[in-house]
């Protein structure tokens, strides 16, 4: 895939730098200077609170069709990176890019030689929860797209929401590609009951030049707000 290919498909346009803040503006070169920084990206994990969460899906999107609380869960985080502008920023060849409509990109493992296949879901902010629910499981399903398929600039530009289930882990990492566009990935743990509550450890790797703390807690409230239950939204 071409740069103008993706910018087509995936409502990019140039940034327009000079309406941003004086932070933004030093911080998008200063933090993509190999001569100062050598890696811009900063990792965490967080453990989320599923209560709110879970019974909202239970009341009102457990009855669609296909409906997983997994697929609620990146649902409603696609939808939040869309809100927080600055998540979907992307570097290509040196210029900043901002994009309205990025795709959904995981890997499900699937085992034996294959060991996991590629997931690719267009338009997903912009979809109901019946579409999203019914594409999501749709994809998955689908045998074709397999590790490598996926356009690299297609890769490197998607929003990355990864799943392992079988895993509590406290941190995790993810591996920094050589076409790096400033793209975050996230990866969803083992769900596990403490205290009486759910918790699920969401591990977070974002780029420092187009994202920071302040901007990711933003990210997750927005995230949570949306998932609330309905009578404590603003």
């Amino acid at each position: 895939m071409q740069l103008q290919e993706a910018l087509d498909l995936y409502q990019g346009s140039p940034l327009q730098t000079d309406s941003l803040s004086e932070y933004q503006q030093w911080a998008l070169p200063f933090f993509h200077n190999q001569q100062i920084i050598k890696n811009p990206n900063l990792s965490m994990t967080l453990q989320l609170e599923l209560g709110e969460a879970r019974s909202t899906y239970e009341q009102n999107f457990q009855r669609t069709p296909k409906a997983s609380f997994q697929a609620y869960l990146v649902w409603n985080l696609v939808k939040a990176l869309a809100q927080e502008w600055t998540f979907s920023t992307r570097e290509i060849e040196g210029q900043w890019y901002l994009f309205k409509n990025l795709p959904l990109y995981f890997t499900i493992a699937v085992g034996g030689e294959a060991r996991f296949k590629e997931v690719l879901i267009n338009d997903a902010a912009h979809m109901d929860w019946a579409t999203f629910t019914q594409t999501y499981r749709d994809t998955i399903d689908k045998p074709s797209i397999k590790v490598g398929d996926i356009p690299p600039l297609t890769w490197a530009i998607s929003h990355f929401i990864g799943n392992l289930p079988k895993l509590n882990f406290t941190s995790f990492q993810i591996h920094q590609g050589i076409l790096e566009a400033g793209r975050p990935s996230f990866y969803f743990g083992q769900r596990n009951q403490r205290h009486g509550k759910t918790i699920v450890p969401l591990s977070i790797t974002f780029d420092h030049a187009n994202a920071d703390p302040y901007v990711l807690d933003q990210l997750i409230q927005t995230y949570q707000g949306l998932m609330a239950p309905t009578d404590q939204r603003s």
